[in-house]
């Protein structure tokens, strides 16, 4: 049942981050689903519309007015139906995709609750611990430090989930508390987007992701930072590890050359710029290749 919900969340980021051409929700499939689920709302309905809002995602790019709009549709139609893990898909995106709404912090606390009631409660504390930090004098702190464990600062709760990582000497590396270091971090970006140690919690995340080999996970993260941390100084190292992936883990010379490339001409003086230069002359090329072509520069 994971495997599905987090299948479910990295189809639904990725058509997100893919949908950037303007039109409008006078959509003949739309309309027609969403009609008949307003008429009889049965799983076989709602499947049906969450469908046409997916395929209307996919189809229909640079429309954000629109995106949101589906987002606040679909999480409406999955509250209608009670399925709380769809709601927080649906909440997830509309909080990451459009951080300045004026319900942010409405939807911070709805967050919370839904992933409390699914027993998911390292991300709920992260996201209780940062509402705290961003609204000290708010009412609603006062109530939700009332729910919490003694750690003080989200970044604290963090870090003693980080630590569990690795603290079974006998398994070693502990899959489960990486998958939920990663739900704490990408919790903490959601609540405060704006905070300064955000894009380093992301990047983070990222890194865990590759270590589980949940790659798509990994590019959604990176895209993250490149779309909204564009003048941070991880920007450019997730420009370079999304390069990196297409290159060494998917042997993908396309998306390699274009990032690598992306990556020399938007930050030609990083540190990482010879190494980028140096992949990217060797894109698509086996070992063999590689090694013989040294070999021949060193004989001249």
């Amino acid at each position: 049942m994971k495997f599905v919900y987090y299948s479910f969340l990295i189809t639904f980021s990725l058509l997100l981050a893919s949908c950037k051409n303007s039109s409008s929700l006078s959509d003949p499939a739309v309309k027609t689903a969403e009609d008949t689920f307003a008429g009889n709302a049965t799983p076989e309905t709602y499947n049906a519309l969450i469908t046409s809002y997916l395929d209307f995602l996919k189809n229909h790019k640079e429309d954000k007015k629109n995106q949101e709009l589906v987002l606040e549709r679909a999480l409406s139609a999955s509250e209608k139906m009670g399925n709380k893990g769809q709601q927080v898909v649906f909440l997830n995106n509309l909080m990451k995709e459009y951080p300045n709404r004026a319900d942010h912090n409405t939807n911070v606390l709805k967050m919370v609750q839904l992933l409390d009631s699914l027993n998911r409660l390292a991300p709920a504390h992260v996201m209780s611990l940062c509402y705290i930090k961003a609204n000290p004098q708010d009412p609603k702190s006062a109530e939700l430090k009332k729910t919490l464990p003694s750690i003080a600062t989200p970044e604290e709760y963090i870090l003693e989930i980080g630590k569990a990582i690795f603290s079974d000497t006998i398994k070693g590396f502990s899959e489960e508390n990486a998958r939920v270091y990663v739900d704490a971090c990408e919790a903490y970006a959601l609540t405060i987007p704006n905070d300064s140690e955000t894009p380093e919690f992301i990047f983070k995340a990222a890194e865990t992701s590759n270590t589980l080999r949940t790659y798509d996970k990994s590019f959604a993260l990176y895209d993250w930072i490149i779309d909204n941390y564009p003048t941070h100084k991880r920007a450019p190292m997730a420009l370079f590890m999304k390069a990196f992936l297409f290159d060494g883990t998917f042997a993908d010379s396309t998306n390699s050359r274009k990032y690598y490339t992306e990556f020399l001409e938007k930050y030609p003086n990083h540190e990482f710029a010879k190494d980028a230069k140096l992949l990217l002359q060797n894109v698509g090329k086996s070992d063999e290749e590689v090694l013989k072509e040294l070999m021949d520069k060193n004989k001249k």
